[in-house]
C-alpha cells in the first residue's frame, strides 16, 4: 500500500504537470489556429484512434493484467503488438485517401499519413510502459511521460507559430511518440527479454481479443460525434464540438491519469489473491463522484465565461454545448471503473456489452434527434448515454 501511495503521488503530480503544460499550449493554440484547423486534426486523428485499437490489440491490458507473467510471455507479447502496429500502420497509411474523399478535405490525408507513421514506433515504448505500470512504478513513467509532453509543446507552438495549420499537431504527436520511446529505453527491466517471439500467441490472443472487442466498441463510442458530425456538419463543427467536449472534460484532465492509473493492476492483484473487488471498487467510485460531480457543475455553470477566458471569442459558440456534455459526463462518472473491473476478472467480451448497447442508442439518436444544430445533436448523446445507464446497472 505505501508503494500505491507512492505511486499514485507520483502520477498525480506528473500527469497534472503534463496537463498544465498541455492545457496552456491548447490556450496558445486556439489563438494560432482557426475551429477548421482542429476540425480538420480532429476528424483524422478520430479514424486513427479507432485504428489504434487494432494496433494495441488489447495485448498492452493481457500484460498488466496476466497473474504469471515470463519472459516467454512477454516476447509473445511483443510479437503480436509489433505485428499488429506495423499492420495497421501500412493499412491506415493506404486508406488515407478514401478517408479524405469521404470527408471532402484533402487535409485529413495529410494529417493521417503522419499519424499512421507514429505506430511504427509506439511498440519500442509500450511494452516497457505497461510493466513499469504493473509494478507500480510511476517515477520512471513520469519522466518519460514528461520528456514526451515537453517535446509535444515545444513543437506544436513553434509549428503553430510556423503556419503549419492543421499538420501542426499530426508532427507534433509523432514527435511526442519517438521522444517517449526513447526515453523509456533506459528504464525496461531486465527480466524483459527484447527480441519478439511468434510462439505462444494463443493465450495472449484468446484473451487480448475479448479486450480488443470492448475497446473497438468504447473507441467507436467515443469517436461516433466527430465521425457523424464531420460528416453532416463539416470541420468547423466537429472543431466547435471537439472544444466543447475538453472544456467539459477538465475535471478527467486533472484527476483522471492519478484516478486510473492502478485500478487494473490492483483490482487484478485482489482478484487473482481471491479477494473481492466490490469493497474497493465501491469506495473508488464514492471519492470520484463526490470529487467530479461538483467540478461538472462549477463547469456547466460558468461555461460561458470559462471559454471566453481560455480560448477566445471564435470559440464562444461552443458553451452552450458545455452544458449539456456536463451532463453526460455527471452520469458516466458512477461507471467509470466498470469496464475496468470486468477485466480485471478476465471477463473482456462482458466489459463489451454496455458499449454495443450505447453504440446502437448513439447511432439511433442522430437520426432521430439531429436537426442540422450541434445543440441538437449533443442532445442526441446525450439520450444515449441515458438510455445506457440501466445497462451499466
Amino acid at each position: 500500500m505505501p508503494n500505491l501511495r507512492k505511486s499514485l503521488g507520483i502520477t498525480f503530480l506528473a500527469s497534472n504537470g503534463a496537463t498544465v503544460i498541455n492545457f496552456l499550449v491548447t490556450i496558445v493554440l486556439a489563438r494560432l489556429l482557426t475551429p477548421a484547423d482542429i476540425g480538420i486534426f480532429s476528424i483524422a486523428y478520430v479514424l486513427v484512434s479507432v485504428a489504434h485499437i487494432f494496433r494495441d490489440f488489447g495485448v498492452t491490458t493481457y500484460l498488466v493484467q496476466e497473474k504469471d507473467l515470463t519472459p516467454e510471455k512477454i516476447r509473445s507479447i511483443s510479437g503480436v503488438l509489433f505485428a499488429s502496429s506495423w499492420t495497421t500502420a501500412t493499412i491506415l497509411y493506404s486508406l488515407t485517401g478514401l478517408a479524405a474523399d469521404f470527408y471532402n478535405q484533402p487535409g485529413v490525408e495529410k494529417v493521417i499519413e503522419v499519424l499512421a507513421l507514429s505506430f511504427v514506433f509506439i511498440p519500442f515504448g509500450a511494452i516497457t510502459h505497461n510493466l513499469l505500470t504493473r509494478e507500480l512504478k510511476a517515477r520512471e513513467q513520469a519522466i518519460a511521460s514528461i520528456l514526451g509532453v515537453t517535446v509535444f509543446a515545444t513543437s506544436s507552438v513553434l509549428l503553430a507559430w510556423l503556419g503549419f495549420g492543421y499538420m501542426t499537431m499530426a508532427w507534433a504527436s509523432l514527435l511526442n511518440i519517438v521522444a517517449t520511446a526513447i526515453a523509456y529505453l533506459p528504464y525496461r527491466p531486465k527480466y524483459a527479454p527484447w527480441l519478439p517471439s511468434f510462439r505462444g500467441w494463443g493465450n495472449v490472443i484468446h484473451f487480448s481479443g475479448g479486450v480488443l472487442f470492448s475497446n473497438t466498441i468504447r473507441e467507436l463510442n467515443n469517436s461516433l460525434p466527430d465521425v457523424a458530425l464531420g460528416k453532416l456538419s463539416g470541420p468547423h463543427g466537429v472543431g466547435i464540438m471537439s472544444r466543447a467536449n475538453s472544456t467539459s472534460n477538465l475535471f478527467n484532465m486533472i484527476a483522471g491519469p492519478t484516478v486510473g492509473y492502478a485500478v487494473l493492476p490492483v483490482l487484478s492483484e485482489k482478484h487473482h489473491a481471491g479477494e473481492p473487488i466490490a469493497e474497493p471498487m465501491s469506495k473508488a467510485i464514492a471519492y470520484l463522484t463526490g470529487l467530479a460531480w461538483p467540478a461538472v457543475l462549477g463547469t456547466a455553470i460558468f461555461a460561458e465565461p470559462i471559454i471566453l477566458f481560455l480560448y477566445g471569442e471564435q470559440w464562444i459558440e461552443s458553451a452552450p454545448l458545455v452544458r449539456i456534455i456536463c451532463a453526460i459526463a455527471f452520469i458516466n462518472t458512477p461507471f467509470t471503473f466498470t469496464i475496468l473491473a470486468l477485466q480485471a476478472i478476465g471477463r473482456p467480451y462482458l466489459a463489451a456489452i454496455p458499449g454495443a448497447f450505447q453504440l446502437v442508442f448513439s447511432a439511433g439518436a442522430i437520426l432521430m434527434l439531429f436537426d442540422q444544430t450541434l445543440a441538437s445533436f449533443a442532445y442526441a448523446m446525450l439520450a444515449a448515454n441515458l438510455a445506457t445507464v440501466p445497462i451499466y446497472l
